[in-house]
């Protein structure tokens, strides 16, 4: 700038402030002295519009915006979130490693272990399986092969499962298992103390079953016990004669606990007795219940004797050399019978 133009706008700018100065003079003694900064005397306008501008302080305010500065502006896109319910994406595992198998979680109440069973639910357990063959070997027969589903016999003579021939020596009749609870010793040789010790015994050695579990014995005893004997209408519990039974019937109990000696080894109530006797059979054997034994033919341990009359007749005999006493006549024989036949 030239001086002249110097001078025009000094010019100019001091014209310009005598209007402001002669307005602050008329309203001063009416104003509050303001706290604000003293504004710029004629000299410091002077001296400020002389002082020379930088570059950049000629440069606007607002810098037009660029392609790339525009680009480099605008904030980057987020990816939209994952749903909730999207699993998170699988780990990479280390070779060999093997992750815990998932634990079962039961919901609501705990599970509780079933109680004992009762004595009826037992036996009903052991009619099951008094009936299964799968507790022998190779499925052949069951307990009901040879004692039906009732308990009673099925009236054959065996060697181990194999049905022999009646009289057999190496046979073994039958035996009902009918008021098997109520007797002292069991088998025909008295080898089992115990009704368990019996079952098993049949199980593993005549049948050729596996080693039966203590549950499968104590449920086979349960049912077994509940085979009692029919209901008698002409002999009492206690094996005496009811007082309408036949005269037959009465004569008859009358030699069984005199004459016969038959009261000796088949002692009342029970009509057994625990230990083994030698009646010239073959060997020392298990006196038998009798117990409905006109149901139980063959008789003896080897099934030797068909009819009840015979059997009652060939133990008279036995009792009465034993004894050096006399021998029954044929009437006494049917006496005896009877009684018997009514147990």
């Amino acid at each position: 700038m030239s001086f002249t133009g110097l001078r025009s706008v000094v010019l100019c700018l001091g014209l310009l402030t005598l209007p402001a100065l002669a307005a602050d003079k008329s309203v001063t003694p009416y104003l509050r002295p303001a706290e604000t900064k003293p504004a710029p005397t004629l000299m410091q306008m002077l001296v400020a519009a002389l002082k020379p501008k930088s570059v950049h302080a000629a440069e606007p305010a607002h810098k037009p915006r660029g392609r790339h500065a525009a680009a480099a502006a605008k904030k980057p896109k987020t990816p939209p979130a994952t749903a909730a319910t999207e699993p998170p994406p699988a780990q990479p595992t280390t070779a060999g490693a093997t992750e815990p198998p998932a634990q079962s979680t039961t919901v609501g109440a705990a599970v509780t272990p079933p109680g004992p069973l009762s004595e009826t639910e037992l036996a009903a357990k052991g009619l099951e399986l008094f009936n299964d063959t799968s507790l022998s070997g190779g499925n052949k027969a069951s307990c009901a092969t040879c004692h039906f589903s009732t308990g009673h016999t099925n009236n054959k003579t065996y060697v181990g499962l194999d049905v022999v021939a009646d009289g057999d020596p190496n046979g073994r009749n039958t035996p009902t298992l009918w008021g098997v609870g109520e007797r002292a010793v069991f088998g025909w040789a008295g080898q089992a103390a115990t009704l368990e010790d019996s079952i098993r015994g049949i199980i593993v050695n005549r049948m050729k079953g596996a080693e039966p579990s203590q549950q499968t014995l104590a449920a086979l005893v349960a049912y077994v016990r509940t085979l009692n004997y029919p209901a008698n209408w002409q002999v009492k519990e206690d094996g005496t004669p009811r007082p309408d039974a036949s005269a037959a019937v009465k004569r008859g109990y009358d030699l069984y606990i005199g004459d016969g000696g038959c009261g000796t080894c088949h002692q009342l109530p029970s009509f057994d007795k625990k230990s083994k006797d030698d009646i010239g059979t073959g060997g020392k054997f298990k006196v038998p219940t009798l117990h409905a034994v006109a149901s139980t033919a063959p008789y003896f341990h080897d099934g030797r004797t068909a009819s009840l009359r015979d059997a009652v007749k060939l133990m008279w005999d036995v009792y009465a050399k034993k004894m050096d006493s006399r021998l029954p006549t044929e009437d006494e024989v049917d006496d005896l019978t009877a009684y018997v036949g009514a147990l």
